[in-house]
């Protein structure tokens, strides 16, 4: 008793229980409903096995959400990355002036709520009086206006466009900061030594800031494979379910269809998804530890 009072453990007890309770109880019963068939008109669930699976698996509608919601998140989270990188690498440099202005205005997506943005953006896209429309007529891009979230072709590239807009602030914030800590010692001496810029950057700069970067591809890819607010405020999955998401489709089970137990097995695969991406995340990293 004395070794665990020592340890500090009973101080974390509460805070371990409040999570078990919050997070993994519900957690644990997703799973496990995931078995049954639950719907709001039946008295109590009935037990269906793998049988829910297969049901999930045979609905053409959620397997074309899983290759809209890759689509989704490795389209979202390519061109946040790549952005947030781009515009922190150029925030960075000392020829750049007026940083703290830059920043407030770039950071003002990620800052306004997604419901005002959706709004924002869905007026942008209307074909009659958008301004998207109406700029790239001006330009001479189009000859006529575009129903951008209505059509099969553009209604995906439109909600990722959204999607970029508002998260690429956080990927230059986080990529900014870990430039902050590379040492400028090792640069000179690396540019003493004869190396070029783009040497540096890939012996030093990039050495230095590779976890962060990882760190924040692995939050992006788990935030949008769950993120369905652009989706749902933007097009509800439509046109013709092209933008139905897995995510999506779980929320229209559950709250519009009432079938809980579908909901529940459709939840569990997303969660496996999640699962396996940041296990693969973490091998890669031990590797690369080890090595």
């Amino acid at each position: 008793m004395k070794k665990v009072k020592q340890s500090g453990i009973l101080y974390i007890v509460p805070a371990l229980l409040i999570v078990a309770l919050v997070m993994l109880y519900p957690l644990v019963y997703t799973l496990v409903m995931g078995f049954f068939k639950n719907t709001l008109f039946m008295k109590a669930p009935e037990f269906f096995g793998i049988g829910q699976y297969i049901k999930l698996f045979g609905d053409e509608v959620f397997v074309g959400s899983i290759v809209h919601t890759l689509v989704w998140t490795f389209g979202s989270v390519f061109f946040q990355f790549t952005l947030g990188f781009v515009m922190a690498m150029i925030l960075h440099q000392d020829f750049v002036k007026g940083k703290t202005v830059l920043r407030i205005l770039l950071m003002i997506p990620w800052v306004l709520p997604s419901v005002i943005g959706s709004a924002v953006w869905k007026w942008m896209y209307n074909a009659d009086y958008g301004l998207i429309n109406f700029f790239l007529n001006a330009v001479g891009l189009i000859d006529e206006n575009r129903t951008w979230l209505s059509s099969t072709q553009t209604a995906m590239p439109a909600i990722i466009a959204v999607n970029v807009w508002k998260m690429f602030p956080y990927v230059m914030l986080m990529i900014e900061a870990a430039l902050q800590g590379v040492s400028r010692d090792l640069k000179e001496a690396a540019l003493i030594d004869g190396a070029n810029k783009f040497e540096i950057f890939r012996n030093v700069t990039w050495t230095a800031i590779a976890p962060q970067c990882y760190s924040v591809l692995l939050l992006m890819t788990v935030w949008t494979l769950n993120a369905f607010t652009f989706v749902y405020n933007l097009t509800e999955g439509g046109p013709a379910h092209s933008t139905e998401v897995m995510a999506m489709f779980i929320y229209k089970k559950a709250f519009t269809d009432y079938d809980f137990g579908l909901a529940s097995a459709a939840s569990t695969v997303l969660f496996s998804i999640c699962m396996i991406i940041s296990l693969v995340y973490i091998l890669m990293t031990n590797k690369r530890g080890d090595a």
